[in-house]
């Protein structure tokens, strides 16, 4: 046990100080200094997101929650990154560099993803392997700028992307340890990640509704069949991923409750009335309210494909937009997709991507290995994991394939599907591996035989 104890502990300091290397590369052009205090940073360049959470922290921290003219900003936004930030205020000081304790509360928690990704891979590869094969999606720009460099930890999405990667792991350690704790864990983490980011809320819902979906096909197929359920390990899977989405579901229970006694709704955000509001104002009523990224993005599809219906309100006119013209309007989506996976960090959040060869290289590896983790999920569909990465990848790849469809596209918006397809394509990569070389042994024993 003290072995273990050590050799865990000797890990998470290596990976804490190769984060914290890490953390000094600059792939944007222009930063905030990392010691900069929320008042300075209020005067920096920046786009607005960042700025209201800033702003919403200090309310926080001085009133002990929101005012009422501030309110709209947990209608948009779950708590999380304000509670935090206002709880870095609170605690030390509003002159507080908050940059750098986001920095090393960021490095602590992605200390602890890398360990449990590493702890899932050393099942299948050998120890230094598993050690250094979590650091590979820091070799690419997107995974160091919106985890670890100052822009991205203005954001706080960052610690979305770290828990919504540890329930991932977490839930596939659970499985193969058939651990009841690690798997109402995974779903603790789950619900962190949507108390930070609002899609993720979206995520947790699709991956309850696709549980109940797989559960029926494994027990139809079972009956069809006429297979016994105790010779499989499907229902012990099933048993954990159960547990991840009913813990997940409970902890989120307290923000709905909260809006539902502020607003009579149990949605976890408003922010599709937005959404579809912009979709139904015309191109130049858009630009005017300062909304040309939305016109950008491809968020203004109801109008333009349905003339009659801008500057109508009600939601109907919406959906009734996108399904006379669904066709269309995936066509027209499809074709912006390449303009917003391909640009460069280095001047986000703007659409450039030529002047820099080797962003867009990088951006094109990332696109190979998404489509080489679903070629690998099919190599390891005899693993006893399989189950489970199928439940994630369906929902999840389902779940943002709506978000793309529904909402306009903005270059952030793929910084997740971009590095979770990094670490979920060198995780099935060591899978399909260690079939391929069980295979390979099996082969051996039988010839020699």
């Amino acid at each position: 046990m003290k072995k273990i104890t050590t050799e865990r502990v000797s890990a998470a300091a290596f990976y804490a100080v190769i984060l914290f290397a890490i953390s000094f590369a600059r792939d944007r052009a222009v930063q905030p200094d990392l010691w900069i205090s929320v008042s300075d940073f209020l005067n920096f360049s920046i786009i607005n997101d960042p700025k209201t959470f800033a702003r919403a922290g200090l309310e926080v921290a001085e009133q002990g929650w929101l005012t009422q003219p501030s309110a709209w900003i947990f209608n948009l936004w779950p708590p999380g990154f304000v509670l935090l930030l206002s709880g870095i205020f609170k605690l030390f000081g509003i002159g507080v560099p908050f940059l750098a304790v986001l920095l090393g509360l960021t490095i602590a928690a992605g200390a602890f993803m890398l360990m449990t990704v590493r702890r899932y891979l050393s099942f299948y590869v050998s120890a230094p392997v598993a050690l250094l094969l979590p650091l590979v999606p820091f070799i690419f720009p997107v995974t160091r700028f919106f985890l670890l460099q100052p822009v991205g930890l203005s954001f706080g999405e960052g610690f979305s992307v770290i828990f919504f990667i540890t329930f991932a792991f977490l839930l596939l350690i659970a499985v193969k340890n058939r651990s009841m704790i690690q798997a109402l864990a995974s779903g603790g983490f789950l619900a962190l990640a949507a108390y930070f980011r609002s899609q993720y809320e979206l995520i947790a819902l699709v991956l309850s509704f696709g549980f109940f979906g797989l559960l029926v096909l494994v027990v139809l197929a079972d009956v069809f069949l006429k297979r016994k359920p105790a010779e499989s390990n499907k229902y012990q899977a099933l048993k954990m991923m159960a547990l991840a989405v009913l813990a997940a579901q409970l902890l989120m229970l307290p923000w709905r409750i909260y809006h539902y006694v502020d607003s009579g709704r149990w949605g976890w955000v408003q922010t599709q009335e937005i959404v579809i509001r912009n979709a139904l104002l015309p191109e130049e009523k858009l630009f005017e309210m300062g909304g040309d990224f939305v016109v950008l993005g491809g968020g203004h599809l109801a109008c333009k494909f349905e003339p009659d219906y801008c500057g109508k309100t009600e939601s109907s006119f919406f959906y009734k937009a996108l399904f006379d013209h669904f066709g269309e309007w995936i066509e027209y989506k499809a074709l912006l997709a390449k303009s917003f996976w391909f640009p460069t960090i280095r001047y986000f959040p703007k659409l450039l991507a030529e002047d820099v060869p080797a962003d867009y290289l990088g951006n094109s590896i990332i696109l190979i290995l998404f489509a080489a983790s679903l070629y690998f999920l099919c190599v390891a569909r005899k693993s006893s994991d399989f189950l489970v990465y199928f439940w994630i990848l369906s929902s999840f790849y389902a779940c943002f394939f709506v978000i793309f469809v529904l909402v306009q596209f903005e270059v952030r918006y793929f910084f997740l599907p971009k590095i979770f397809s990094i670490f979920i394509a060198l995780a099935l990569a060591s899978v399909a591996w260690s079939a391929r070389a069980k295979r390979g042994a099996a082969g051996a024993v039988t010839r020699a035989d």
